[in-house]
């Protein structure tokens, strides 16, 4: 029987040292989802708008009904669309109902976000698949995992079983499409670093977690211009550098502190890219890797760069230039202004016009909610 005993402690201490990561740990830690409980309790803002509009989406429905697939066909600008939207939609809404189950502490939340996940995982065995199939998965697996990450980490309604077998998707239907990243425009492949770290966070893998930092590295600084970087943008990992997007054929604008590689196609794609960027940073935040750091400088002239031509900032933008609120900045503002101090005049005038941001269907989704005015909550102060 003693033997039996060591030999099991051996086991537990070998997994424990295994599982070196910190959870819930994506995104969130449990010491922010307490004072974001307690915040949405006493109704201080800007949590108690943000929490009103989630509970207000459809995503977060008591009635939410999956559209699981068994391949998911991505074509080019979503031609054909053969689950696209409904995979995003429900990886999307999976998040939702997890985060009202975190705030709320409502059983049935946790339930409805359980059963999104079980339905996929119990269908989905072709992969993504077309042009658009890699991005598509990145999206997807950018966000299952905090879905996953939370309910797993903060119930026990999830069964071991349904747990191993949402792993094991994650690992045979995504991280296929995109280990290898992607040739083309960055945040294609910024959503694929952060996809990885996810889903090595989720499943406790240290290889997948560690292939996405690696990812984001190569691609962060070929991504948002510094003046340090010389006359001509960092060249991506993969693929070449088009200098003529940066600045449209020398139409728009010069290349300048805070200019990101598709902040000349639209504001959107340009923003998806910002955003997985700190998307990967927050989590690397919470597992005790600072990326911020790294690229602290990039991310913050982003923000000031876009922040001066959106109202009250007046600055006029240069021909080409098109800007407009989007669902991020919340996050990345969070960190470098309530962490650590650093004054950002000019995107702190446009946050509140900004507020509460909701869910865009791929990657940037409730993060007035879950970041906004948060602070350093279960995060040292670096």
């Amino acid at each position: 029987m003693r033997c039996v005993t060591l030999l099991l402690l051996a086991a537990l201490a070998l997994a424990a040292r295994a599982d070196d990561f910190r959870h819930p740990g994506i995104l969130l830690n449990r010491a922010q989802l307490d004072l974001l409980k307690q915040r949405v309790a006493a109704g201080t803002e800007p949590q108690k708008t943000a929490f009103a509009a989630l509970l207000a989406s459809p995503l977060a429905a008591l009635d939410y009904a999956p559209s699981p697939r068994a391949k998911v066909e991505c074509g080019s600008n979503s031609r054909p669309d053969l689950g696209c939207k409904d995979e995003r939609r429900d990886a999307t809404a999976a998040y939702s109902q997890a985060l009202a189950w975190c705030l709320t502490g409502q059983e049935r939340y946790a339930r409805n976000a359980i059963r999104i996940m079980n339905a996929w995982s119990g269908t989905l065995t072709g992969g993504h698949t077309l042009a658009n199939g890699p991005i598509q998965a990145a999206w997807s697996a950018s966000v299952w995992p905090r879905a996953a990450e939370l309910i797993r980490h903060t119930s026990v309604f999830w069964a071991p079983e349904d747990i191993a077998r949402f792993e094991k998707m994650l690992r045979e239907q995504y991280v296929p499409s995109i280990i290898g990243g992607s040739v083309e425009n960055g945040n294609k492949e910024l959503a694929m670093a952060e996809a990885l770290i996810n889903v090595g966070v989720f499943c406790s893998d240290r290889a997948l977690y560690e292939a996405g930092v690696k990812m984001w590295r190569a691609r962060t600084p070929a991504y948002i211009y510094l003046a340090s970087d010389g006359p001509q943008p960092v060249a991506p990992p993969n693929g070449t550098r088009d200098t003529a997007r940066w600045t449209n054929k020398g139409k728009g604008t010069a290349l300048v502190d805070g200019l990101l590689q598709e902040s000349m196609r639209d504001p959107h794609h340009a923003n998806m890219g910002f955003a997985s960027i700190v998307n990967a940073a927050e989590t690397a935040r919470q597992q005790g890797l600072d990326l911020y750091a790294e690229a602290g400088r990039r991310i913050t002239a982003a923000m000031e760069f876009q922040a001066q031509f959106l109202v009250p900032n007046a600055a006029k933008p240069p021909p080409d230039l098109e800007m407009a609120l989007q669902p991020t900045w919340e996050i990345a503002y969070n960190h470098f202004h309530h962490r650590l101090g650093q004054s950002l005049p000019r995107m702190a005038r446009v946050l509140p016009t900004n507020r509460p941001t909701g869910a865009d269907l791929n990657h940037m989704v409730w993060e007035t909610l879950t970041h906004g005015d948060v602070g350093a909550a279960g995060v040292d102060r670096r």
